[in-house]
């Protein structure tokens, strides 16, 4: 019987020690729970790493050195694109690259023709009319003369012959007469002065027309824009980014083209204004042609904006614009415009303590994170070396091992 109850006893037995042991696993388990949720903080093991710092930038290549192909300097007032040959067209010295639209320089030629021919018209019209008004008075002084000769002749003061009355009159006749011949001397010598100011006024006019006459054709002889030698032609963009197109307004000495020199080629690149920290004039860089990117050429910035700007009239985004020169230029595989992307080397550091920017505290000029104790997190100083946007070297204050919070810890957490 004895053996029986204990055969019987041994199954609960078993039971028993299962039921016990998944409590103690269950304890186990909410404790851990527990002591996480108590500490509710993010945390992480400082360790020693290589800490380097890039900025990533896109662009094109573009030459060291070119020649600038511009609307010709003796072309006055704005002027229109008619036509321009395609980007990136091999050239010879010579060639018409780009011509400007004649047809409102006609215009203003034909018009300002037909103003000219119209102001000689006036001028034989008005030599016409002077001819006429100086024959009347030529005309009228040689009358006049005739008639002062002839009462001068038969002006008698007998007055046998004549009464007083009448001798009176032949006198004031004589009198009249004279007058009348001063009047047209005046007359003759006026009106010659004014003739010749009608025509001087005319002459004038003319001669502003003509010089408008020989702009304009000079501008009409100069519509069309010739390279300056052989290579390659490769359109030049605006202040804003945009490239000359057929109707836009171009003035003299207005760059619309470049001719490069291939031979010695730099990458023209750009970053968001929000990414450039740290850049700078000096720093190394690695640049790759998107069609090669397996083929990195190494460079130097050698230029830098010193505003931030947009890289489109239309976007709101500033972007640093700055030139690498390279170090070498393949000329089998690299032209103007293709575009390349780089990574400018700020910084590189060999087995140094960093840590997210988020983990370290300040207040007054001092630096602190929190240590992670036994069961809480202690303030604790430390110095700080190089940055970049996300991390920092830590050069004092922790070693290799330690655990600090990513956040700020609760008060109660905290020592």
């Amino acid at each position: 019987m004895s053996e029986k109850m204990k055969s019987l006893a041994s199954p609960k037995a078993a039971s028993t020690t299962g039921l016990l042991t998944s409590l103690l696993i269950a304890c186990l388990t909410l404790s851990a729970c527990s002591q996480q949720h108590v500490d509710g903080v993010l945390t992480m093991e400082v360790e020693r790493a290589d800490f380097t710092v890039d900025i990533s930038a896109v662009g094109e290549l573009e030459a060291s050195q070119s020649t600038a192909v511009t609307v010709p300097t003796g072309l006055r007032g704005p002027q229109s694109l008619a036509w321009i040959l395609d980007d990136f067209t091999q050239v010879k010295a010579g060639d018409v690259v780009a011509r400007m639209d004649p047809e409102r320089e006609s215009y203003r030629l034909k018009m300002e023709q037909f103003d000219y021919d119209k102001l000689g018209f006036d001028s034989l019209i008005q030599t016409e009319k002077d001819n006429t008004i100086s024959q009347t008075l030529i005309q009228g002084t040689q009358v006049t003369s005739e008639e002062k000769d002839l009462a001068e002749r038969y002006f008698s003061e007998d007055e046998r012959v004549y009464n007083k009355i009448e001798i009176i009159d032949q006198m004031r006749n004589q009198d009249y007469l004279v007058a009348k011949m001063h009047y047209f001397d005046w007359g003759l010598g006026q009106h010659g002065s004014q003739a010749e100011a009608e025509q001087e006024l005319i002459k004038l006019k003319q001669k502003g027309h003509g010089a408008k006459i020989d702009r304009l054709e000079n501008n009409l002889e100069q519509m069309e824009i010739i390279a300056p030698h052989d290579g390659l032609f490769v359109y030049q963009t605006g202040w804003d980014g945009s490239l000359p197109v057929v109707g836009d307004m171009m003035w003299s000495g207005f760059s619309i083209g470049l001719l490069p020199d291939t031979s010695v080629m730099q990458a023209k690149m750009y970053v968001q204004e929000s990414e450039a920290s740290g850049l700078g004039i000096g720093k190394n860089a690695t640049v790759y042609l998107d069609a090669y990117p397996d083929k990195p050429f190494l460079g130097k910035v050698t230029q830098l904006d010193a505003l931030a700007k947009p890289k489109d009239k239309d976007s709101p985004v500033n972007y640093f614009q700055f030139t690498v020169s390279l170090d070498k230029t393949s000329m089998d595989i690299m032209q103007p415009g293709r575009q390349v992307r780089a990574s400018v080397h700020l910084l590189s550091l060999d087995n140094v303590l960093t840590v997210p920017n988020q983990s370290i505290f300040h207040k007054d000029g001092q630096y602190w994170v929190y240590l992670k104790t036994d069961d809480s997190f202690t303030k604790h100083a430390v110095s700080l070396g190089s940055r970049s946007l996300n991390r920092t070297e830590i050069t004092s204050g922790l070693t290799e091992g330690d655990v600090i919070a990513l956040t700020t810890p609760p008060k109660r957490s905290r020592v």
